[in-house]
């Protein structure tokens, strides 16, 4: 695999991952946003421009991807020529975009009351700040009234107050609600702050009045809820938060990339699988502000996080075929499409046939399952596909001491590792309750749990990852529908539906595992021995 990667964006975080990158053998392409103007965030690569490892690119209209892992075909439109890059990993990692709260607490921008991103920016320009911001003024902040706020937004809010008590010899009012100070070194900074002589204001009966007078005079007035008299503070300036949102530029990279989002729209979907940088799509990495807002902390460790994944990337080897889809196209596939729709990780591709890539493949067996004409099957070792490891049950004539055989397909991910963690913590299990590990539970097709009854199973259980957890996206939505469908038709058989159970767990949900399968099993006995076992 070539060692080449397409950073997009403009955040600070896209600049760290391409420096560790190039200290490496990897070439680096960056493409910004069109709207940033200038480069300058990434001055001081000139070494490695001239030595032709990285390119420095301004996309100002659209792009389109094609392709997956190992070789992504980019193409930039709207400079111009349209331009063509080949690359082998992707990373999105722009800056967020900040849209200040005026309107939440009713008060206009003026030069007495400003938003948070052009505070902070008076006091990076250095000396320049000083005429900007004189000396021994105070300063209220707004933060987390109305909304809630965040972490980000309370470690910018109180550096700021900290500089201007140190720096400025002003004098700094917080006005907060909840003040979220759970990130790493948070409380650190708010007791420095106190101790420097900020002033916390805390609100939670009720909004302070927020009055501009022509003039930009501001006003504060309120109620303490401990004393219970009225104040009134007239800051010189008033400060106001923002909010903060995935820029329009990362949402647009996810549309195109087939990226899932969260529902704050961050070019991440909730998913622990997920995290902490990875993305639906094997060979996409997400980072900083397009994931989530995150602390100074936080957006440092998502550049290393990232960095060492695309660098793993590289070593995986592109020839072993173990554990992907193949698909047999003797007579059997008739070009439905179905494996194309539902593939979580856009490893298939239709190019007059289906072609699937085994590099983007994470041979999570749900086009087998899904597959009509049952021409796709999870390559595997001899005695390693899941049809073959279907335990057959053995037959119990004696009712007394009737011991039901269960099988119990379970999520590698999750439900397997939880019956180990069982195991590990001593729990009587079920002595029938035999396991079969499946790579995602959208493999398991009907035709595998009929096989489990016709094999003697007495009981057959599909334990998989929680609804919004699977690694697969859905593969824990096919196989509840696949469950429920079989459950419909076990009547027809002479089996009751209660011999067939879907449960959801985590991997370290090792009690749970051992009450779900015991549970099942007093179930199991009170229907007795399945009618197929003794046929």
């Amino acid at each position: 695999m070539d060692a080449k990667t397409l950073i997009l964006g403009y955040g600070r975080e896209a600049r760290e991952i391409a420096e560790e990158l190039l200290e490496t053998e990897g070439d680096v392409i960056l493409a910004t946003p069109g709207n940033t103007g200038d480069t300058g965030l990434f001055d001081g690569l000139d070494i490695a421009r001239e030595a032709g490892k990285l390119e420095i690119l301004s996309v100002a209209g659209s792009i389109t991807c094609r392709g997956s892992v190992g070789h992504f075909n980019v193409t930039f439109a709207g400079n111009g020529e349209p331009v063509a890059r080949s690359v082998s990993s992707i990373i999105i990692a722009d800056d967020v975009e900040r849209n200040p709260n005026f309107s939440l607490y009713g008060v206009a921008p003026s030069h007495a009351v400003v938003a948070l991103s052009h505070l902070t920016e008076l006091i990076k320009s250095g000396s320049n700040s000083a005429k900007n911001i004189p000396k021994g003024q105070s300063i209220a902040f707004l933060t987390g009234l109305v909304e809630e706020s965040n972490p980000f937004i309370t470690e910018e809010v109180m550096q700021c107050a900290l500089k201007l008590q140190h720096e400025y010899k002003g004098q700094a009012y917080i006005l907060t609600g909840n003040l979220k100070v759970a990130g790493n070194g948070l409380e650190a900074l708010y007791r420095k702050s106190k101790e420097a002589g900020v002033v916390y204001m805390k609100f939670t009966e009720a909004m302070p009045d927020i009055i501009v007078e022509k003039g930009n005079k501001v006003s504060i007035t309120y109620v303490d809820e401990i004393i219970r008299e009225k104040f009134e503070l007239i800051p010189d300036v008033l400060v106001v938060d923002e909010t903060l949102q995935a820029s329009e530029f990362s949402r647009k990279l996810a549309s195109e990339l087939e990226i899932e989002t969260g529902p704050d729209g961050f070019v991440q979907s909730d998913n622990v699988h997920r995290a902490p940088v990875f993305t639906n799509r094997k060979g996409v990495f997400v980072a900083g502000f397009s994931r989530s807002v995150q602390t100074e902390g936080e957006r440092q460790a998502d550049a290393g996080s990232t960095a060492l994944a695309v660098l793993n990337l590289y070593k995986t080897s592109s020839e072993d075929r173990t554990g992907k889809a193949e698909i047999n196209f003797t007579g059997q596939c008739v070009k439905c499409l179905t494996c194309f729709r539902v593939c979580p990780y856009d490893a298939i591709s239709w190019d007059s046939k289906v072609v699937v890539d085994p590099q983007a493949c994470e041979g999570c067996g749900i086009c087998a399952a899904e597959c009509p004409r049952f021409a796709i099957k999870i390559s595997a070792p001899a005695g390693g596909d899941v049809l073959d490891r279907i335990p057959t049950a053995i037959k119990t004539a004696d009712m007394v001491e009737f011991k039901p055989s269960i099988t119990a397909f379970c999520c590698s991910r999750s439900a397997t590792a939880a019956g180990d963690l069982a195991a590990s913590m001593g729990y009587a299990l079920p002595p029938g309750l035999q396991i079969v590990e499946v790579p995602c539970a959208g493999s398991i097709s009907l035709d595998h749990i009929y096989s489990a009854f016709s094999r003697g199973a007495d009981g057959v259980l599909v334990l998989t990852c929680h609804a919004g957890n699977c690694h697969s996206n859905y593969g824990n939505t096919y196989a509840h529908q696949r469950v429920d469908q079989v459950a419909e038709l076990l009547p027809k058989l002479g089996l009751e539906s209660g011999r067939l159970a879907y449960k959801t767990l985590a991997s370290n949900m090792g009690t749970e595992f051992a009450e779900m399968v015991t549970a099942f099993e007093k179930a199991i006995l009170e229907l007795g021995s399945s009618r197929l076992k003794a046929a």
